[in-house]
């Protein structure tokens, strides 16, 4: 059993699913797709009772490309921007060893 928290807003966590697909260009949104069902439970103040209820189960999350002034998207650009590439280190040429001996 976890001993701490990480809680995230959705903010947070749509931010961490661009870094992990390497998203860097675009604004983005987060959909979250639900299951609902219903049952008949027991409240735990009263388990003789039986009420009607309301089981919901998260299916899915997914990333979706959304328009700048959407509500709730990310630009990518901001939130996981390219790294800057790093020129290539000049390559030193080595010195000639002699192999003999002198």
């Amino acid at each position: 059993m976890p001993t701490s928290e990480h809680k995230s807003s959705i903010e947070e966590l749509l931010g961490a699913l661009l870094r992990d697909q390497g998203i860097h260009e675009g604004h983005w949104a987060l959909n979250i797709e639900f299951s609902a069902t219903g049952a008949s439970v027991k409240p735990q103040d009263n388990p003789a009772r039986t009420l009607p209820g309301l089981i919901v189960s998260v299916n899915s999350a997914t990333l979706l490309r959304a328009d700048s002034a959407a509500a709730g998207a990310l630009d990518a650009a901001v939130v996981n921007p390219r790294k800057a590439s790093t020129s290539a280190k000049p390559v030193r040429s080595r010195k000639s060893v002699s192999t003999t001996l002198q």
